[in-house]
């Protein structure tokens, strides 16, 4: 569910920006992209900082011009956390999703907007019948890379957090689970289990998006 909304809202803002009377659309474009050129170190001091206690810190520095008290986001609660981890890698991330989901709009021929506008379909059925069709292999493709994604998430726990100590262990990802009992207990053995483990998973997860979708079967599934 997590990773259907997070494409569906790339695939509107991709549309949003695709849009020609979208203001600005151009300077928002290079926007976007560039956190995806910022190195996951860089990013995660930022954020280490930007979510940091105190008042005057820039998202508490928000809160208290909405009237909201001071937060120690990374370590106050469990949804406090997991929203600056989710927070982080989505804003590393969005801007190069939206631009492949921009990619494929632009291969839709505008001459199927024209014809269903003039026989009266209404926004959202355009959207349904021409564009999400138009963009499906996108879809597809950055909901795999998107699963890939979480299941190999280590960069953003292990700097957002001081010295990747996590409270409650909540930002402990499944490599960096594997890289705290390699490099931090020395137990070598079940860490190198581990990584077979989660190899052997993302087999699995690439035979499932393989079956489900028809990829490579000379076409996609119907």
């Amino acid at each position: 569910m997590c990773f259907g909304v997070k494409v569906n809202h790339r695939c509107a803002a991709g549309v949003l920006l695709n849009n020609k009377l979208t203001p600005l659309r151009n300077v928002f474009r290079s926007m976007i992209y560039i956190p995806a050129l910022t190195s996951i170190i860089v990013a995660g001091i930022y954020f280490r900082l930007f979510f940091a206690g105190g008042s005057d810190t820039p998202v508490n520095t928000l809160m208290g011009f909405l009237g909201l008290p001071a937060r120690e986001w990374l370590f106050d609660t469990k949804i406090t956390r997991i929203l600056a981890l989710v927070f982080t890698s989505t804003w590393r991330w969005l801007g190069m999703n939206i631009l492949y989901f921009l990619s494929a709009l632009q291969t839709i021929p505008p001459e199927l907007y024209d014809a269903a506008y003039v026989d009266g379909a209404s926004a959202w059925q355009r959207f349904r019948h021409i564009t999400l069709p138009g963009v499906k292999p996108i879809l597809i493709f950055v909901t795999t890379i998107l699963t890939y994604g979480g299941l190999r998430m280590f960069g953003e726990s292990y700097v957002l957090w001081p010295r990747s100590k996590t409270p409650g262990d909540i930002g402990v990802t499944i490599v960096l689970y594997i890289y705290r009992n390699a490099f931090g207990y020395f137990d070598m053995g079940y860490a190198s289990a581990m990584s077979v483990v989660l190899f052997v998973c993302l087999m699995v997860v690439n035979f499932i998006f393989i079956k489900s979708f028809g990829i490579g079967s000379g076409g996609e599934k119907r």
